[in-house]
């Protein structure tokens, strides 16, 4: 026959008055001010005073970017001046740099030395703290020198210019210690820094520079197209070509001057009278074709008097253009000074094909 071991009465009794309070504790309010002050409370002012910090290093992050992109773009937009103020961009009268600074000044030749590093300058920061700074304003490191000492003597770190091949750039690098909450120190730095790059532009340099190319790109081209034809055209062509503008006929001579103007003959109405022309080109330009030596003749005297009325009644002939070819027979060419000096005195233009 098996027994059962029955506890005390005096331990049952204690464990469930135990529960009973536990149970009345748990039901009743008594105390939980208390409780709440001493655990909640202080974890949302720890909170709020965490946000606050944070918030003001934010702030004072996104204020040291500012200041580092304010600082490259005022450098950047007065360095084509050092005598610019720095805010305005103003220009006192006879405040300029020299002619010639983007070539001497400006730090191109360090990209063509060793160990120059390649065109880089550097200020550091604060401005006090540079050993041997250029004094010379025109210079990189002046410019950079005056952009540093615009600013507050709080921030560390370095403004840069780098003079690359076709772009010019100012860098501007800022450090600053922040202030944040003691506990927060363990898993965050509080070192702030901001980095910009701003491109030195010049809008009126490059208008200049394009126009340069512009200018010069048709006579480059032209003298390269020059000497590849006389490497491949022989001297007896070109010596044929030569002979080909002397002519035995004021017919042929009047036949090329069409070829190389696209002019046709044409009969016009002048005030004397019907009148064939050796050519009119499009822009409404009479050519007049004169082979060998012209003298100042009455005969030629009435023509250019014809001339001079056709230009000035005709609605066709805008302009006149008087050719001279040399003459096979006796290889002379041109007209004599008086005959020259007349036509141009009338506003003819004479063309001389030697």
């Amino acid at each position: 026959m098996r027994t059962r071991r029955v506890g005390s009465p005096a331990i049952v009794s204690s464990a469930e008055a135990l529960r009973k309070h536990a149970a009345t504790l748990a039901r009743s309010e008594k105390g939980s001010y208390t409780l709440e002050s001493a655990l909640i409370y202080p974890t949302i002012l720890i909170a709020v005073v965490s946000l606050i910090f944070v918030s003001l290093f934010v702030y004072k992050q996104a204020s040291l970017y500012e200041t580092a992109s304010e600082t490259a773009e005022r450098a950047a937009f007065t360095w084509d001046n050092s005598g610019k103020d720095f805010e305005s961009g103003y220009v006192l009268p006879n405040r300029h740099d020299g002619l010639y600074w983007r070539t001497g000044s400006d730090g191109l030749s360090g990209m063509f030395s060793f160990g120059g590093g390649f065109g880089l300058q550097k200020v550091e920061l604060p401005a006090g703290s540079n050993g041997n700074v250029s004094s010379a304003a025109a210079a990189p490191a002046g410019k950079l020198a005056r952009a540093a000492g615009e600013l507050p003597g709080l921030f560390e770190g370095e403004l840069t210019y780098r003079h690359g091949i076709i772009d010019r750039e100012v860098t501007v690098r800022l450090e600053q210690t922040g202030t944040l909450p003691f506990m927060a120190k363990t898993w965050m730095h509080s070192r702030m820094d901001a980095e910009v790059r701003s491109v030195v532009t010049e809008p009126a340099e490059l208008i200049r520079s394009i126009d340069f190319v512009r200018t010069f790109v048709v006579r480059v081209k032209d003298l390269l197209t020059k000497s590849k034809a006389e490497e491949i055209v022989p001297a007896e062509a070109l010596q044929e070509e030569q002979r080909r503008l002397v002519f035995a006929r004021a017919a042929e001579a009047a036949e090329y001057v069409r070829g190389i103007t696209g002019g046709k003959v044409t009969e016009v109405k002048a005030p004397s009278g019907r009148r064939i022309l050796d050519a009119l080109d499009a822009d409404g330009l009479m050519h007049e074709v004169k082979l060998g030596y012209t003298s100042k003749s009455k005969d030629i005297e009435s023509q250019i008097v014809k001339d001079v009325e056709l230009m000035r009644q005709s609605t066709e002939v805008k302009g006149a253009v008087w050719h001279f070819f040399r003459k096979e027979k006796d290889g002379k060419i041109g007209p004599s000074k008086p005959l020259r000096q007349y036509l141009e005195q009338q506003g003819i233009i004479v063309v001389i094909h030697q």
